[in-house]
């Protein structure tokens, strides 16, 4: 996953999300929950890692299931009998079917978010997508400066520490400060910029082209074409 095209894995998992939206059969979603998670795991997330990031996500399932479970409409909810996740309950069905749809969509999330690496991603989308250039520049530039904001936030803090002030994380007192240095910061990163010969409008070559392979195209049909296609012949079935 880390070696796909971010511009194909994107469409891709848009299209597994927008299918998953017009399907009711929580089936389809935990099934997407598990290969997302499979996926994850051979990409080399480490599993200790992943459980950290699901606690929220179980935490909102519970509460969409319980959601689900107490609040259901009358007679909306059709009952398959033939599905091994159903019990005959159209409260236990609909819970369920919520539940399901959290897990699918963060894990198609953590999918994307986690095999992505951030500046690959901002220049598939300039190649592919056309992005244009005073955008992806600008998120480089802004992803460069978190690294910078955290650290003197962190000096901030140890600031009034030192003096005895005790403030609250999001207290103006310190974010005023770190408000001032991120734009003494852009202003000094666009004058270099310019002085580089950065402009929105300049042809540039690129070292290392962004281009897309079978594999990104394999793994797009898949997504776009052949899940959808299997989806509509499983229900037109039934």
């Amino acid at each position: 996953m880390r070696s796909l095209n971010p511009a194909c894995k994107f469409i891709s998992l848009l299209a597994v999300t927008l299918l998953l939206a017009g399907l009711r059969d929580p089936w389809w979603n935990l099934s997407a929950f598990a290969v997302s998670m499979f996926l994850l795991l051979l990409s080399g997330v480490r599993l200790r890692s992943l459980l950290l990031y699901l606690i929220p996500v179980a935490l909102a399932a519970a509460g969409m299931f319980f959601t689900g479970y107490r609040f259901t409409a009358e007679g909306n909810m059709p009952v398959r009998s033939d599905t091994f996740l159903l019990s005959g309950d159209s409260n236990l069905m609909n819970g369920i079917t919520q539940l399901s749809r959290v897990l699918a969509y963060a894990g198609l999330g953590y999918l994307f978010a986690l095999t992505t690496d951030r500046v690959f991603m901002i220049r598939s989308f300039q190649k592919q997508f056309h992005l244009p250039q005073v955008f992806a520049y600008g998120l480089l530039a802004a992803w460069g400066i978190f690294p910078h904001m955290a650290l003197e936030y962190r000096r901030t803090r140890a600031a009034f520490r030192a003096r005895g002030i005790r403030v609250f994380p999001i207290s103006p007192a310190l974010l005023a400060p770190l408000l001032v240095k991120s734009v003494r910061w852009s202003e000094e990163l666009s004058i270099a910029m310019e002085s580089k010969g950065f402009s929105q409008n300049a042809e540039r070559t690129e070292s290392t082209p962004v281009r897309v392979h079978t594999k990104d195209i394999v793994f797009t049909l898949l997504c776009c074409i052949m899940l959808p296609a299997a989806a509509f012949m499983t229900h037109s079935t039934i």
